[in-house]
């Protein structure tokens, strides 16, 4: 699958959404590893521990750590939470600068499928050149409660749902929403990454979902379907 076709200057992608947006990120950067590859937050995500990744945890690591072939994860490490913190605006867009391809998980969901946005989120760089919108069709079907949605109140608000409903299509489409959603801060192009894609069933509700956000939205936005779980992802027409 190629999700991007030039690399003649930085390509700065935000990762949005819900139901995927960790594995999405590190299938992206193990695909592009011949590139000089960065992954951050600009909220917060989880450390990655490998030998093939080099790992930055504090501010002075990331500002004096010379950009090279292969995978960087960087961030100022929390040792409370055991999480990656965001550089501020003006470090990240410096370090970011010396990447072919950077990888920012833009977004936070406590692991739910489904979520409401509020003004303050998600957390999109000026300087991003692609917007990636995750939405999990595994949603499909759910109750809207607070086991399944993070924010719920934002989100019923959203979807039009009351609370204990299940999740529909239009629900999910909702979610992407340019003025209250997902995309309300968007930067670049638009990519809405279907995941979560693993059977035949799956496959007809994406096709569905994806001619809804079409009929929905006046905008040029990239559909791509599949399941990062899978690594396995796939581009139908327009």
């Amino acid at each position: 699958m190629n999700w991007f076709t030039e690399f003649n200057k930085m390509v700065s992608v935000s990762v949005c959404g819900c139901g995927g947006k960790t594995s999405l990120v590190n299938l992206l950067a193990s695909e592009y590893r011949n590139k000089k590859v960065l992954i951050t937050p600009t909220t917060k995500m989880r450390p990655l521990y490998d030998d093939d990744i080099q790992l930055c945890t504090t501010r002075e690591m990331c500002i004096s750590h010379a950009a090279q072939t292969g995978i960087q994860c960087m961030g100022i490490l929390n040792s409370s939470t055991n999480k990656l913190e965001a550089l501020n605006e003006t470090d990240l867009a410096e370090v970011a600068s010396q990447y072919d391809l950077v990888l920012m998980e833009a977004d936070g969901s406590r692991g739910l499928p489904c979520k409401g946005w509020t003004k303050q989120d998600p957390v999109i760089p000026n300087f991003t050149t692609h917007t990636i919108g995750v939405v999990s069709i595994h949603a499909l079907g759910l109750p809207a409660t607070e086991a399944n949605v993070y924010r719920l109140p934002e989100f019923l608000t959203l979807t039009g749902l009351h609370e204990q409903d299940p999740i529909t299509l239009h629900a999910l489409a909702s979610m992407i929403d340019f003025k209250y959603g997902m995309f309300h801060r968007y930067q670049g192009q638009l990519i809405v990454c279907i995941n979560q894609v693993e059977s035949a069933q799956d496959r007809q509700h994406a096709e569905l979902l994806k001619k809804l956000i079409l009929e929905i939205y006046p905008y040029p936005i990239r559909i791509i379907i599949g399941s990062a779980k899978q690594n396995c992802f796939w581009e139908t027409s327009q």
